[in-house]
C-alpha cells in the first residue's frame, strides 16, 4: 500500500453581482474531508470565501466582510471587470472572498499536496472556479487538480473545457475511493462509508477557523420531481440519517464548539422525519439544549401541522422559509403538486399559533419561469401578504437537466446552454416581452415593500400590479 496522501481541498471565489452568506457553507467538501480522514488520508482546507481573513479585511482594495445575525454576514469583495457576455448590463461585477495575496500565502504554506480538489456551486459562479484553480496552478504546477460540486455536475463538459481542472468529478460518492486509489495508490480505509449517507462521519467543521453557524444535513435527495429543480440530477436517492447521529451533531457542535446557530440543509426536512428529526427535537427539549434553527431551504407546508409547529417554536427554530411557489393552482399542479394555497394558509395560522412572529416566516414564490406572467407573481406576493407574512422571490436560474430547461433554452434570448453565465437569476436570461427586467425589478421592489408592510403590522395595505412588459429591458 502507498503511504496516505495529503489531499487539500478548496472552496472557491465567487465572482457575481451580488453573494451574501446566508448559512452557505461548503457543506459537501466538509463531509468530503470527513471522509478522507477516517480513511486515512492527510487533509488541510482553505476557504476562499473566509469572511474574517485579517489580511483581507484590513487590505485598501478590498470592501471588507461583516457579521450579521445568526452567523450570516457580508463577504468582503473587490470589483472585478465583467465577463463580455454581462457587456451592457448596468450592475457592477465582484470577486467575493480573501484577497488573492492571502490565498496565495495560505497556499505557500501548506505541504505539497498529491491532490488538490476544489468544489464548485452555481453554474454561473464559475469565472471563481477558473481563477481559484488558476491561484493554485502558480503555486502548485505539478499537483493534480480536481474540480467537483455543482457546476461539475450540470456542466460537465464546459467544466472541463474552461475550468484548468485536471479532472471533473461527476461520480457518485461511493464510487470515490477506486478513483482516489487509481490516482494516488492509496486504498482507503473505509471503502464502504461512502456508498452510505447515513454512515458518514460528521463534516469536518473542526477545519473552519471560527464558525457562526454550523450546517446540518439530517438526509439527502427529495421525493418531489419539480420541473425547474436539479435536485434529483444531483442527489437522486433518498436517505435519511437516524435521530441519534443527528442529535450528537448538534450537541457536539453546541457543547464542545460553543455554536449556537445551525441551518439545515435538507430539501425535505419535515418529511418522513418522525423517526428521525422529530425526537431529536423532542430530546432538545427535554434536556434544555438552547440553540437557534434556521431553514433556507424551504419547508413543505402540507407537514406544518399544529403538533409540528409547536414543536419548531418549542425546540429553538428562529428562521422559516416555505416553500408555496405560486398562488395559482393550475401551476401548482404543473409544479410538482406539493402546495395549495389553502394548505399553506392553514400552515401559516398554525405557525403564528404556536409563537412565531410574523417577521420569522418567508415565503418562496418562483419569478421569472417560462410561461409565468409579472400579473401571477403579484398575485402571489399580495396573497402571502395578506396572510401576515413575508414575500420572498426566488428568481427563476435555468438549471441543465431539469424538464423546464428545454423549455427554457428555446424562450430565452441568450445561449443558455452554451455559456453558464446567462443561467444567472440577476441577468434573468429568459426576460422576454410579457416578462421583462423592469418587471422583474419592479416585482422585487413589490415584495420588499410587502415585507416592510408585514413587519409594520400593516397587512392589508394595498400595492399596485406591475404592468406586463412595461418596463425595458436595459436602464
Amino acid at each position: 500500500m502507498s503511504k496516505a496522501p495529503f489531499i487539500l481541498l478548496v472552496n472557491p471565489w465567487i465572482a457575481d453581482f451580488a453573494a451574501h452568506d446566508l448559512w452557505a457553507s461548503p457543506l459537501g467538501l466538509l463531509s468530503l474531508a470527513a471522509l478522507l480522514r477516517e480513511g486515512g488520508c492527510g487533509v488541510a482546507f482553505l476557504d476562499c470565501l473566509d469572511r474574517r481573513d485579517p489580511l483581507t479585511n484590513s487590505h485598501p482594495d478590498v470592501l471588507a466582510g461583516a457579521d450579521r445575525g445568526y452567523g450570516t454576514g457580508k463577504y468582503p469583495r473587490m470589483r472585478i471587470p465583467k465577463p463580455d457576455a454581462y457587456a451592457g448590463f448596468p450592475r457592477h461585477y465582484h470577486r467575493y472572498g480573501i484577497h488573492p495575496d492571502s490565498f496565495r500565502k495560505q497556499l505557500l504554506a501548506c505541504p505539497v499536496p498529491d491532490l488538490v480538489w476544489v468544489t464548485s456551486m452555481m453554474t454561473y459562479w464559475y469565472p471563481g472556479v477558473v481563477e481559484t484553480i488558476g491561484a493554485i496552478r502558480e503555486v502548485f504546477p505539478d499537483v493534480p487538480v480536481w474540480l467537483g460540486g455543482i457546476y461539475a455536475r450540470l456542466c460537465p463538459m464546459h467544466a472541463m473545457e474552461k475550468s484548468g481542472a485536471d479532472e471533473t468529478i461527476t461520480l457518485e460518492t461511493g464510487a470515490l475511493p477506486e478513483k482516489i486509489e487509481v490516482t494516488t495508490g492509496f486504498t482507503v480505509r473505509n471503502k464502504t462509508s461512502w456508498g452510505s449517507f447515513p454512515s458518514w462521519p460528521l463534516p469536518a467543521m473542526d477545519l473552519v477557523g471560527e464558525p457562526g453557524y454550523a450546517p446540518v444535513l439530517t438526509g439527502r435527495g427529495c421525493p418531489f420531481h419539480c420541473p425547474y429543480c436539479a435536485s434529483g440530477i444531483l442527489q437522486p436517492k433518498v436517505e435519511k440519517r437516524d435521530a441519534a447521529s443527528i442529535y450528537r451533531e448538534i450537541a457536539t457542535r453546541r457543547n464542545e464548539q460553543g455554536i449556537e446557530d445551525f441551518a439545515f440543509y435538507d430539501d425535505a426536512l419535515l418529511l418522513d422525519a418522525d423517526r428521525s428529526l422529530k425526537p431529536v427535537l423532542e430530546r432538545l427539549c427535554k434536556e434544555g439544549l438552547r440553540v437557534r434553527f434556521h431553514t433556507p431551504n424551504a419547508l413543505h407546508v402540507r407537514a406544518l401541522t399544529p403538533e409540528w409547529c409547536r414543536l419548531l417554536f418549542e425546540s429553538g427554530f428562529t428562521t422559516l422559509r416555505l416553500g408555496l411557489e405560486t398562488t395559482r393552482s393550475d401551476r401548482q399542479r404543473e409544479w410538482g403538486g406539493k402546495v395549495d394555497t389553502d394548505s399553506f394558509a392553514s400552515a401559516v395560522v398554525n405557525l403564528l399559533t404556536a409563537g412565531f412572529a410574523p417577521e420569522q416566516v418567508g415565503v418562496y414564490l418562483l419569478c421569472g419561469l417560462p410561461g409565468q406572467t409579472p400579473e401571477d407573481v403579484a398575485g402571489a406576493i399580495r396573497v402571502v401578504k395578506e396572510v401576515g407574512v413575508e414575500p420572498h422571490l426566488a428568481e427563476y436560474a435555468p438549471a441543465p437537466g431539469t424538464p423546464m430547461w428545454r423549455e427554457a433554452a428555446a424562450n430565452a434570448g441568450f445561449d443558455i446552454e452554451g455559456e453558464p453565465l446567462y443561467h444567472n437569476n440577476t441577468f434573468f436570461a429568459c426576460r422576454r416581452p410579457g416578462f421583462s427586467l423592469q418587471d422583474l425589478r419592479d416585482l422585487k421592489d413589490l415584495a420588499l415593500r410587502a415585507r416592510r408592510a408585514v413587519r409594520a403590522g400593516a397587512a392589508t395595505a394595498s400595492f399596485p400590479t406591475p404592468a406586463s412588459g412595461a418596463g425595458n429591458d436595459m436602464e
